[in-house]
């Protein structure tokens, strides 16, 4: 078990530095020894025995002193110091066992180190740090006992704040939902800093967007300028779609917050796009993301995503050459980019096309048809999509139906469709444009009874269209 990172998660937990648990023995001794481990001279053993006698009655002081030989990095002297002070009082010292504990949470011996808090437990029910480090050892391989032997903590000292501390072990563990629920029964005004950081988040990956938000504000009622919550709230406005409000806090994350209480990363500088974005603000949104891809790439993937906001961006502005360009870049990016990415880029194509007249026109059309042929070859199940874009493409670059160029994907899209017995609005949706067009093909050609036929089909799709039933009858006497 790796419980190294038990023993810090315990510091941390307990919202105090590794320092601050040496101050129980004497003062004197304890800054004696601290020096002694670090500075090791050559007769360091004799001179620490010497400090093991001169406290050899006094466990306190041994455990303080050992804690000591523990924070510099000293086990083997550490475990003198406990075993000594359990000789003192006779195998019955609580604050021995925790330090055991420890040390063999050090040592990655997770199953020891909650024998040893058990063992503190046994001896002294009421001491509240037993318990907790007892639930940081189980946190990841038995969250259930973890919570509890918090919960017979509460049973035996009330006047200790269990729920707090249960969500911020929750939390370290990745039970969101139980952290939530543990940080929900603790009055706000009793949680530390660290917990309201912790209970938004929770709430934030739980998707509660509004729930994060009212904690973070009060939050934010204690501390505006807190690089962290300000984060947050910028997060959760633009999960909510309040823009405004996000763009706001993004300029305090940016120009208010004190730089050395935040490091602002690539994802921030993203955050701040998509308010912008949201907010209206393209041009802007577009500096912000592009800011984002010069800095240290946290998240390779993220980089994805910033050129495919870029692209949004310089769509929301018709900028369609420039949002192709980054659309590219974005599924270069994408290891995984799917169907739907794919056919992104050929809609864009198309949104260019209709922006632009004759050679121009037909240009755009082609690289999208393009795509969409591309789309076909890379994923079968995308093939129906693929060819009822590419009979679009193809009827816009063919307006005179001279060359027939939409009839191929449209008859195959036609096969493929009418092969299942039932159909949805969507299947339906393409034969009617499929039959359409070559209904309209076969007029060109003048095959009156093909476009008869079409026209009968399209009929069957909307049997009360009036206009249809005039077309079937006019195309039925023509085929006569």
């Amino acid at each position: 078990m790796k419980t190294m990172k038990y023993f810090m998660m315990g510091a941390m937990l307990f919202g105090c530095s590794l320092g601050t648990m040496a101050q129980d023995g004497t003062p004197a001794d304890v800054d004696a020894v601290r020096a002694l481990v670090k500075n090791k001279p050559a007769d360091y053993d004799k001179q620490i025995k010497a400090f093991i006698k001169a406290n050899k009655k006094n466990a306190d002081n041994l455990v303080a002193i050992g804690r000591v030989c523990l924070e510099e990095g000293d086990l083997e002297q550490a475990k003198l110091f406990a075993e000594q002070a359990l000789l003192v009082k006779k195998n019955k010292f609580a604050p021995a066992f925790i330090l055991q504990g420890d040390i063999d949470s050090k040592m990655d011996n997770g199953g020891e180190a909650a024998n040893k808090y058990q063992f503190a437990i046994d001896v002294d029910p009421k001491n509240p740090d037993a318990y907790r480090k007892y639930a940081i050892v189980y946190s990841k391989i038995d969250p259930e006992s973890s919570n509890e032997k918090l919960e017979q903590l509460r049973q035996e000292r009330p006047d200790i704040a269990v729920d707090a501390f249960k969500g911020r072990i929750n939390y370290n563990v990745q039970r969101y939902s139980s952290a939530i629920d543990a940080y929900s029964k603790v009055p706000f005004d009793q949680l530390e800093r660290m917990d309201i950081i912790n209970y938004a988040r929770a709430l934030q990956l739980a998707q509660k967007f509004d729930e994060s938000q009212r904690v973070v504000e009060a939050g934010l009622g204690k501390e505006p300028l807190n690089g962290t919550l300000n984060r947050f709230a910028l997060m959760n406005c633009n999960d909510l779609k309040q823009f405004d409000k996000a763009v706001k806090y993004a300029e305090v994350l940016f120009t208010k917050v004190d730089k050395d209480s935040v490091k602002l990363k690539d994802i921030d500088y993203q955050n701040y796009g998509k308010a912008l974005h949201g907010n209206g603000q393209f041009e802007e949104a577009i500096v912000k993301f592009n800011e984002a891809l010069a800095q240290p790439a946290e998240d390779k993937s993220l980089h994805a995503d910033l050129y495919k906001s870029i692209s949004d961006a310089y769509k929301s502005l018709k900028a369609y050459p420039n949002a192709i360009e980054n659309y590219k870049k974005f599924l270069e990016a994408k290891a995984d980019a799917d169907a739907t990415d794919w056919a992104g880029l050929g809609l864009l194509q198309n949104s260019l096309a209709r922006s632009l007249q004759g050679d121009d026109k037909i240009a755009a059309l082609a690289e999208a048809d393009q795509t969409f042929a591309t789309l076909i070859e890379k994923f079968a199940d995308a093939e129906e999509f693929g060819l009822f874009q590419r009979g679009r493409m193809n009827d816009q670059m063919d307006a005179d139906l001279s060359k027939g160029l939409a009839k191929p994907h449209f008859e195959r899209l036609i096969t493929l469709i009418t092969a299942r017995e039932e159909l949805d609005s969507t299947d339906k949706d393409r034969l009617f444009a499929a039959y359409s067009y070559l209904m309209r093909y076969n007029v060109k050609n003048k095959d009156s009874k093909a476009a008869y036929e079409y026209a009968k089909k399209l009929q069957e799709l909307q049997p009360n269209d009036a206009e249809i039933q005039k077309v079937v009858e006019a195309l039925g006497k023509a085929a006569n």
